[in-house]
């Protein structure tokens, strides 16, 4: 759909650059696909008067004709209008002009007689379809004034890509609610004629044979109507988006199309037999004429618009050349109807007969805009073809019809989607500037999944919207993709924020399908649990909170550790003869009298409560394969499990081979790290701590506190595929026994240039040949550049600093 934004302003306002409104519309889904700079101009014609005019003496229909153009001499030209006469102000185009087809004016000789240039039709010049003679200007503009004057015009025209489902995009007032909706402005509708009926009678009943072809169709009355061009403004948005003007007659109904975006047909009413329209399905065998005078061939079942005497046009489609508005036509029928797109479809297929009516008639028409565009029409034939409009009009609907119910929001749906708290009043302001209705239902501050806080009406434009969700996507639309994740919103389930608690449930998602089994564990923790983990008195985790008469006669101090019960979980699954290694996982809270308490305490005896962590804990049980370099596979699968997390959840996790958590092995244990605040451990559990749980087998285990870690996913960032070939280096290296890969990593990232691209550790190996307290450690460098394919001495270049840097910083030597 092109937009012409000199006509998109005639209904709002904005303030941005062209480019800016494009921007703003294609987030909001309205894909602004080019924006054209729409120039009519015409260099070289001017104003001229004819200032004499005599027969030609070779031609019987040709004028030889001298006119004034303004350049101080009167210039000789030959004419065949037969229109042309001493006095007329014309347009003239001068030798050296160039007219619409890229037509150059030229020194001519014509039947003998030399011609310096022409005097134009309005055809000519293309400001009109229809040009029997000369242009006949009344205008008291000097000679040789340019036409530019007079019909130059200049827009800025946007080329929408318009989605299916959104047929109310394909007009301006559509296009317009949009910007409103952005820049927080209002429509201003066109004008309509004040219908109101009185006894007059139009004369012509409508008969429709089934309401699934047609849902409802309108006829009304036009009265001495006055042939004639259109006005200069209307024609000058028409070429803008790229519709030819013909007269007053046939524009106005192509511009409340392109206006309002519903459209409509004149017929003649001259021409028209009897006086019922009826509206059915061909016969086989028929053959009609439409008004691009092509003869056609009609299916069995396309849907036509027939008088008493046969078919008058192709329902949504075209009409036929039997009731064209021509010349002599002073009276019409103005037809304005809702018909089935799927046969619209099948017509305009079947037939090759694609048109702008049918392109919107196939998406589905408006039905209040049925009868909106027919009004807005008639109102233009008044003003501008000075006709009389027939009190009485025909409207015929499906009784069946109802208007879409209307749909229930819940603001806790909306925030929870979203990942950002949105109030009641927010969206409903949303919803309301796209130009829905919204009813509160009396609870705007009620935030639950049961609550809903307003009834949405759906007006007859907005054919896409059904559910709720439909509405969730509008407001994201208003609110802004940008601006999605940023709030707090703590209406999720558990009372964790909406978009943890998606998170949480796609964390689920993912440790189901790599083997994990999810785990329901009890509160409460054993009186001998702490002393079986080995944890010190001074420990906050020590102290309990207990419940007062229990009903379960088990334990009843609330727990305030999770290995216990993974342990618990873990004895029996081995002790049945489980398959191992068993992988589990839960997320689940603990309970800390001593831990932080909340900022936000209303009364004094909320400080009595725990505070209430919760925690991912995963574990991998039996597992004794050994990995590379001998560190137990277990340990390398709970390392590579946290950091494929991180990538999956898109949240800034690390590992850091540091701890003191007193459960995990001393040497085998890693803190996890995010945004430089350690938010859980990883590692394998003590194997006399296991037993103290009767747990016999290895266990690997890693716990994220969840309330330390912002669940927010971090943005996506894309990058071009490459254009050009990596090179991939492997480098040995004898690495002392107290350096670290981490360290290595980052010091060959550090001084590898900027053509290195990634660091990969592919072996590890310590034994015979590599000397006692070293390893061997194999990495792969891969460098590459945007700007072309690397060549071997740039590597080699690269590769010699990272081998110095190494030895210089961590004394670490190439092996050979």
């Amino acid at each position: 759909m092109k937009i012409s934004l000199d006509w998109l302003r005639e209904y709002v306002a904005w303030e941005d650059t062209p480019a800016e409104l494009a921007a703003k519309l294609t987030a909001a889904g309205l894909n602004v696909e080019g924006i054209e700079e729409y120039r009519q101009s015409f260099p070289g014609v001017v104003v001229a008067r004819v200032v004499h005019r005599e027969q030609h003496p070779n031609a019987d229909r040709l004028s030889l004709c001298r006119v004034d153009d303004g350049s101080g001499a009167e210039v000789q030209v030959v004419c065949g209008a037969p229109n042309v006469r001493e006095g007329l102000t014309v347009l003239f185009a001068q030798v050296g002009a160039v007219l619409p087809g890229n037509f150059k004016i030229k020194k001519s000789k014509i039947r003998g007689v030399e011609s310096f240039g022409m005097i134009c039709s309005a055809s000519e010049l293309e400001l009109s379809a229809e040009g029997d003679g000369i242009m006949e200007l009344a205008t008291e503009l000097p000679a040789g004034t340019s036409a530019d004057e007079i019909y130059g015009f200049t827009d800025t025209v946007l080329d929408i890509e318009v989605t299916p489902n959104r047929p109310d995009w394909l007009s301006h007032v559509g296009v317009a609610r949009e910007v409103a909706a952005i820049y927080g402005t209002k429509v201003s509708m066109p004008y309509k004629w004040n219908s109101q009926q009185s006894g007059e009678n139009l004369g012509v009943k409508v008969q429709i044979e089934d309401y699934g072809d047609c849902r409802r169709f309108t006829a009304y009355g036009i009265q001495n109507a006055v042939r004639g061009p259109s006005p200069k403004w209307m024609q000058d948005r028409l070429r803008a988006i790229g519709s030819r003007p013909i007269n007053n007659l046939v524009d106005i109904t192509n511009y409340v199309m392109f206006e309002l975006g519903q459209p409509m047909h004149a017929y003649d009413r001259a021409k028209l037999s009897g006086g019922v329209i009826t509206i059915k399905r061909a016969e086989a065998g028929l053959t009609v004429q439409t008004l691009d005078d092509q003869e056609r061939k009609l299916d069995e079942g396309t849907l036509l618009i027939c008088d008493e005497a046969g078919p008058i046009g192709l329902a949504g489609v075209m009409g036929l050349a039997n009731t064209e508005v021509g010349p002599e036509t002073t009276e019409i029928l103005l037809e304005s109807g809702f018909f089935d797109p799927m046969l619209v479809r099948q017509a305009s297929r079947g037939l090759g007969l694609l048109s702008e009516a049918s392109y919107r008639f196939e998406r589905g028409a408006d039905w209040d805009m049925v009868e909106t565009a027919a009004l807005r029409a008639l109102y233009l034939f008044q003003e501008l073809a000075e006709a009389r409009i027939v009190p009485d009009w025909a409207d015929r609907g499906d009784p069946d019809y109802r208007p879409a119910p209307d749909i229930p929001l819940r603001v806790w749906q909306v925030s929870r989607l979203l990942g950002a708290e949105i109030s009641t009043d927010q969206a409903a302001q949303y919803l309301q500037a796209l130009g829905l209705k919204v009813q509160p239902m009396g609870n705007p501050g009620a935030v639950s999944a049961n609550a809903v806080n307003m009834m949405v009406k759906v007006p007859s434009f907005r054919r896409d919207l059904h559910q709720e969700v439909d509405l969730i996507e509008e407001i994201v639309r208003s609110h802004g993709l940008d601006n999605l994740g940023g709030g707090d919103f703590r209406g999720g389930a558990g009372g964790v924020p909406a978009d943890r608690d998606l998170q949480l449930r796609k964390a689920r998602t993912w440790f189901a399908a790599c083997g994990y089994h999810e785990l329901v564990t009890s509160s409460f923790m054993g009186e001998k649990d702490h002393e079986h983990l080995g944890l010190p008195e001074e420990d906050i985790r020590r102290e309990t909170i207990s419940v007062i008469n229990p009903h379960h006669g088990g334990d009843t101090r609330l727990r305030t550790v999770l290995l216990p019960s993974l342990l618990q979980v873990a004895r029996r699954n081995v002790n049945a003869g489980a398959a191992l290694p068993l992988r589990l996982f839960q997320i689940n809270r603990t309970y800390l009298p001593a831990g932080e308490k909340r900022p936000d305490m209303k009364r004094e005896d909320e400080a009595l409560l725990p505070e209430e962590p919760l925690f991912l804990q995963f574990a991998l049980i039996g597992s004794r394969e050994v990995g590379m370099g001998g560190v137990p596979a277990d340990l390398l699968e709970i390392k590579g499990t946290v950091e494929a997390l991180a990538t999956f959840l898109r949240v800034p996790l690390a590992v850091e081979p540091v701890g003191t958590e007193r459960w995990l092995q001393d040497g085998a244990q890693w803190r996890i790290v995010a945004d430089d605040q350690v938010v859980g451990t990883a590692g394998r559990v003590v194997a006399d701590i296991a037993g103290n749980f009767e747990v016999e087998v290895p266990v690997a285990v890693a716990e994220i506190n969840l309330d330390r870690l912002a669940l927010r996913p971090l943005p996506l960032k894309y990058e071009g595929f490459a254009r050009y070939p990596a090179i991939k280096r492997d480098l040995s290296l004898l690495v002392p026994g107290a350096v670290r890969y981490g360290t290595i990593r980052d010091k060959v990232q550090e001084v590898g240039g900027p053509l290195l691209r990634r660091v990969d550790l592919f072996d590890i190996y310590r034994g015979q040949g590599v000397p006692e307290g070293f390893g061997a450690y194999g990495i792969r460098l891969k460098f590459s550049s945007a700007k072309g394919s690397l060549k071997g001495k740039a590597v080699d270049k690269a590769i010699e600093g990272i081998i110095r840097g190494l030895k210089e910083g961590l004394g670490i030597e190439q092996r050979v």
